[in-house]
């Protein structure tokens, strides 16, 4: 893998640039300031042909293929890129998702609106873990056996509440390894 210069949250949609400003304390806590997490300012909204309409949610593969596109001059840069996305995303099969990445793109989803909640600290932490959780994914890793692990499966609400937003130690020894790249 190429060295990895940085992390960009680049929101789409109904995204609070304050949140994503929160969630990066923690996603660079969890990544031991090893990875720098920018926030692109400018928003933009996705465009109506990828959501399915019999679902009422976003496609999240060609959403996150529709970023990537938009995002091509910074991923030269060898910086990944996660789309903050204040919408409901699905993939077949499955009836919705937290988030997706492509790693051969450098670039993964996360969906805001089942993270949603009243208790703005919850919703923030739930953020970061999903962040974290793609981004791990973009790095090479995969799902983690470890309940706590931020790289475990989360199947629910309960299953992101339930995890940390950091890695377990055998996940970090893995990522340790290809940040040092």
């Amino acid at each position: 893998m190429t060295r990895v210069n940085g992390l960009l949250l680049y929101p789409v949609g109904h995204v609070s640039i304050d949140d994503l400003v929160e969630a990066r304390i923690l996603i660079e806590e969890a990544f031991n300031e090893r990875l720098p997490v920018y926030i692109a300012t400018a928003k933009t909204n996705p465009p109506m042909h990828l959501i399915d309409w019999n679902r009422i949610q976003y496609n999240a593969e060609e959403v996150t293929l529709w970023i990537a596109e938009r995002v091509r001059t910074i991923l030269s840069s060898n910086i990944l890129v996660v789309g903050i996305c204040g919408c409901d995303a699905y993939v077949r099969g499955l009836n919705f998702v937290f988030g997706l990445a492509v790693p051969n793109l450098g670039v993964g989803t996360v969906y805001t609106k089942r993270l949603e909640t009243r208790d703005h600290g919850v919703f923030v932490s739930r953020l970061a873990k999903e962040v974290v959780h793609e981004t791990g994914h973009l790095l090479g890793l995969g799902h983690c056996g470890s309940k706590d692990c931020v790289m475990s499966f989360s199947n629910s609400i309960v299953d992101v509440d339930r995890k940390n937003y950091r890695f377990c130690d055998n996940c970090w020894r893995k990522i340790e390894r290809i940040l040092e790249n």
